[in-house]
């Protein structure tokens, strides 16, 4: 009887571990996919200046298809994960701060039609707008500085 516990209680705790490690490894492998890639008209940036508010000079429009087309290479199929809602909300926070920025793909060139939105956060994290519902839903697994810097020298941001 006590070897019957014994095996159970090993058994049991098998399934609990593997079960956990299937979990993490189904949440590290999704990929972002933007949807409509070849549609986009326009990129529109808005950052804030020192005090934190949004201004006109601290907002862009770019219409250069290949500096768009550019840009969605970069961030495209980035590996990404479900953040947790305390973590999504402090990140959140950060677009009040300078360096900080809401970047929107827009099929017109005035952002009237369909847009896909992104906040690039100046430690590197990017976060995506779920494809089918239209909110902020992903954030990159990983903090990538490199892709940062590149992204404000291919879009000339300056504020």
């Amino acid at each position: 009887m006590k070897t019957w516990k014994i095996v159970l209680l090993l058994l049991m705790t098998i399934v609990v571990v593997s079960a956990c490690g299937k979990e993490d490894k189904a949440i590290e492998n999704k990929e972002i996919k933007i949807p409509d890639t070849e549609d986009y008209q326009s990129l529109y940036v808005q950052g804030v200046n020192e005090e934190g508010v949004g201004t006109d000079s601290t907002r862009k429009m770019i219409t250069d298809k290949k500096i768009i087309k550019l840009f969605i290479e970069k961030v495209n199929l980035m590996e990404v994960i479900v953040p947790k809602l305390e973590e999504d909300t402090a990140n959140v926070k950060e677009l009040q701060n300078q360096g900080n920025y809401i970047i929107a793909l827009s099929k017109s060139t005035d952002l009237s039609g369909k847009t896909y939105k992104l906040y690039v956060l100046k430690d590197g994290t990017v976060f995506f707008q779920d494809p089918v519902k239209k909110e902020m839903t992903y954030m990159s697994a990983k903090k990538n500085t490199a892709l940062y810097k590149e992204v404000k020298e291919l879009l000339a941001i300056d504020f």
